[in-house]
């Protein structure tokens, strides 16, 4: 920001908060995750590194705290009739607070899965593989219900 490592703590507030747009909000933000505090940097070897041990630390869960995914797409298809069919596709996972988390969840229990459907042979191909054929997401989708993972589906069709 070209500012003077004197100048002092409530300039550099200030500075600060020119630089965001005067944006309380983000101001509150910025205290609210210490960026703006007197407390000593996390050694590491890069600033990234180090950032991200601090946010580490101030985002970790305090016990019986859990995550929660919410997910939504709308994908539209048009058909050779010239209908458009939007597909509205929605997901909401929630971690276990004494379990896996959701970001866990939705990570790990794919990969598992595709890689269980590999090694017992139920996807054979070769290379980088989309999961966009029904025999390959099909089975997952199942699965994953079984895990507890479910969406919704709805359609909605215009003209």
């Amino acid at each position: 920001m070209g500012l003077q490592p004197s100048m002092s703590s409530s300039s550099f507030t200030d500075a600060v908060y020119d630089r965001i747009g005067k944006d309380d909000y983000r101001m509150e933000m910025l205290k609210w995750f210490g960026m703006l505090s007197g407390e000593p940097v996390p050694h590491a070897d890069t600033i990234l590194h180090a950032v991200a041990k601090h946010l580490e630390a101030k985002l970790s869960f305090e016990k019986g705290e859990r995550d929660m995914i919410i997910m939504r797409n709308d994908v539209g298809i048009r058909h050779p009739t010239g209908e458009l069919e939007t597909k509205h596709i929605s997901l909401v996972v929630y971690g276990d607070p004494n379990g896996y988390s959701a970001m866990a969840k939705t990570v790990g229990y794919p990969a598992a899965i595709a890689a269980r459907m590999v090694l017992d042979g139920e996807i054979d191909t070769k290379g980088l593989v989309i999961p966009l054929t029904k025999n390959i997401y099909g089975p997952a989708l199942k699965r994953l219900q079984e895990e507890g993972i479910q969406f919704s589906a709805k359609s909605s069709i215009s003209d």
